[in-house]
């Protein structure tokens, strides 16, 4: 009886779920980009996520940024792919004159690359900085957040039911 008794609690315990934390993790995917506490939310789910006024601008920031940087970054891109197809397959053009063929030779595949180049190297900046600003919109939400829990303390009880067992979860 003492066995089976121990092996009740011992189960009990075990399968208990640990409490969740209400912190804004970033994850690894488009579609778990943002984890606060179990839930998962896309990019553009930013407004359920952040509530703080502060945060949030930080946030619309960083979507700007992000958005400025791949912009220029993908017409940087198209610039370049342009260029250099331009200078490598389309060297000579032929041209008539008087029933007389002459090939001419085709300039402005390498600045047309270069521009692509400048156009990519102006993206960076902006994308360093909506890396930067979504940083700081977390970390002013976490600390809001743990302001205000820290405030007013709540304890909750729930019974979970699960598919491996029951588990009683206390929260504080």
């Amino acid at each position: 009886m003492k066995k089976l008794s121990v092996a009740i609690a011992f189960s009990m315990t075990a399968l208990t779920y640990a409490q969740h934390s209400d912190t804004i993790v970033l994850g690894k995917t488009n579609r778990e980009f943002f984890i606060k506490g179990d839930q998962k939310y896309k990019f553009s789910e930013y407004k359920k996520v952040f509530t703080n006024p502060e945060a949030l601008a930080y946030m619309r920031k960083s979507n700007t940024n992000g958005t400025v940087a791949q912009v220029f970054g993908a017409l940087g891109g198209a610039f370049m792919g342009y260029g250099l197809a331009q200078e490598l397959f389309f060297k000579k053009q032929t041209a008539y004159h008087n029933g007389v063929a002459y090939e001419i030779k085709r300039r402005g595949g390498w600045g047309i690359a270069g521009i692509g180049l400048g156009m990519v190297g102006v993206s960076i900046p902006f994308a360093i900085g909506a890396g930067k600003n979504m940083k700081k919109a977390i970390r002013t939400q976490n600390d809001a957040d743990a302001q205000s829990t820290a405030e007013t303390p709540k304890t909750s009880y729930r019974l979970d039911v699960s598919g491996n067992g029951v588990g009683l979860t206390y929260n504080f």
